[in-house]
Order: C-alpha cells, then sequence, then structure tokens
C-alpha cells in the first residue's frame, strides 16, 4: 500500500516538474499582422476620403419660415449661385455669412438634414421707422434697406434722419422722447440730427420742438413737465418750442399769438 502512494506520488511530482508547452507566434508574424490592420485602415480612409471628394454637391434648401415672398426669393436667388461642395464638407459658416450679408437679415441658421440637404433659415430685421426715404432702422439703430422697396416710407413708422452714423444715437433720442410725452397723449413723428448736433423733433400734433446739444436730455424733459402743467391749458395753441437757450426758451403760437419768451 505504502509503495502505490509513493508510485502515484513520484507520478504527481513528474508531471508538475514537466514543463508546459506554450505555441510561440513569431514576431516577424506579429508585426506582419499589425501592417496588414494598419495598412486596411488607411485604405478604408483613404476610400472614404474619395467618396466624400466624389460626392454630389449637397442641395441647398431655403425656409421660407417668417419671410416675406420678397425676402424668400432674394434669399434663394443668392443661395442658387452658391457652389457648394458634399453634405459633409461643405462649409455652413461661409453660407451664413453669405446669407447674413444680406442688409435685411438679421440673423442666420445653417444645417444639415438628411431629406432636405444644407437647411437656411434666417430672421428678417424688424423696422420700427424710416430713415430717410431709401432705408429703414430696427429697434437698435440698424439701419438697412429692405428687400421689398414697397416697405420704404411707411406712413405708421416715424422718419428719422442724419448720418448713418448717428442712426443708434437717434433712435435712442427718440425712444427717450416718446416715454416722456406719452402721458401728453403725444409721440414722435419725424426727429433730425443735423451735422451741429442740433435736434428738429416733430410730433403727430403737429408741435414742433428745436434744441441744441447741450443739456439736451434735460431741457426736453422739463418741457414735458411744463406741457403737462403750467401749459396744458394752452399746449393746443402751441406751434413750435426753441430750448436753444441757457436759461430760458422761446414759444411760437398758432392762429398769430405773439411770440412769447419764458424763463425755465
Amino acid at each position: 500500500m505504502a509503495q502505490t502512494v509513493n508510485e502515484i506520488t513520484d507520478l504527481m511530482s513528474d508531471k508538475t516538474r514537466r514543463p508546459k508547452s506554450k505555441f510561440q507566434v513569431p514576431t516577424t508574424l506579429k508585426y506582419f499582422f499589425m501592417v496588414l490592420v494598419l495598412g486596411l485602415l488607411v485604405l478604408i480612409l483613404m476610400m472614404g476620403g474619395k467618396a466624400l471628394r466624389d460626392a454630389p454637391p449637397a442641395a441647398i434648401y431655403v425656409s421660407n419660415k417668417g419671410l416675406t415672398s420678397a425676402e424668400y426669393q432674394s434669399l434663394q436667388q443668392v443661395m442658387d449661385q452658391q457652389k457648394v461642395s458634399s453634405f459633409f464638407t461643405s462649409d455652413l459658416q461661409a453660407l451664413r455669412d453669405i446669407a447674413t450679408g444680406l442688409a435685411w437679415v438679421d440673423q442666420v441658421s445653417v444645417s444639415r438634414d438628411w431629406q432636405r440637404g444644407i437647411v437656411i433659415t434666417a430672421l428678417p430685421k424688424q423696422a420700427v421707422a424710416n430713415f430717410g426715404t431709401e432705408r429703414l432702422v430696427d429697434a437698435k439703430g440698424v439701419v438697412f434697406i429692405p428687400a421689398d422697396d414697397k416697405d420704404l416710407t411707411q406712413e405708421q413708422f416715424a422718419t428719422l434722419q442724419g448720418e448713418l452714423t448717428q442712426a443708434p444715437v437717434i433712435m435712442q433720442q427718440m425712444q427717450q422722447v416718446n416715454d416722456w410725452y406719452a402721458p401728453l397723449g403725444i409721440q414722435v413723428e419725424d426727429i433730425i440730427l443735423s451735422p451741429r448736433m442740433t435736434w428738429l423733433i416733430r410730433f403727430d400734433n403737429g408741435l414742433r420742438v428745436i434744441v441744441d446739444n447741450e443739456n439736451t436730455a434735460q431741457k426736453l424733459l422739463n418741457l414735458s413737465q411744463l406741457l403737462g402743467n403750467q401749459l396744458k391749458n394752452r399746449r393746443d395753441d402751441i406751434q413750435s418750442v426753441d430750448l436753444r437757450y441757457k436759461n430760458g426758451f422761446t414759444i411760437a403760437w398758432n392762429m398769430n399769438q405773439p411770440q412769447t419768451d419764458e424763463s425755465q
């Protein structure tokens, strides 16, 4: 019995000491497979790049949402002239810059759509006043030419006049004056800023006001308060007010009323 156990122990010890055989992949074969895989990847990339280059030009779809017929046609005509590459390689920023180059365009969104192609969506500027007779201006004081000439000189809008660079200042002044004179039930109909920085304002009730560039805001505010209090009963008799004085102003009356000097 002891002999049998010893024989089994010897056999087990022999198996333990016997080296395990492993299949060794040659180094050169490893390198070969690595080069093969890299080559396949490069080939796939090259074929993908060629497919992108050879792809037909992407279609440009101009959305008419929020646009008038004239605005849509204007944008569509510009986009029809653009040469674009494939769906994936087209320069969307370049298309956006071209669309925003249109004077009446405020914002532009350019996106890719599997069904429609490259989608152009534009928001037009919203005019709040006329600027002269050939332009409009938005609430930010940005002057622009509308897509349709029929939109020029709209009667419901006030008219601003002055240098183009002064448009934001004129717009801000009109908005401020309208706020001050709103309790009187009148608003600006025309406002002009001359090269000498003199303001000429005509209200929708016919009242005209002229004021220089010195303490302009305070003078206009004081006049609105006077018209609402001391001059309230004679407000409709006033033809114009000249505020270009340091210590007073001049009133021109309607119906051949005598001219009156007032002190502030």
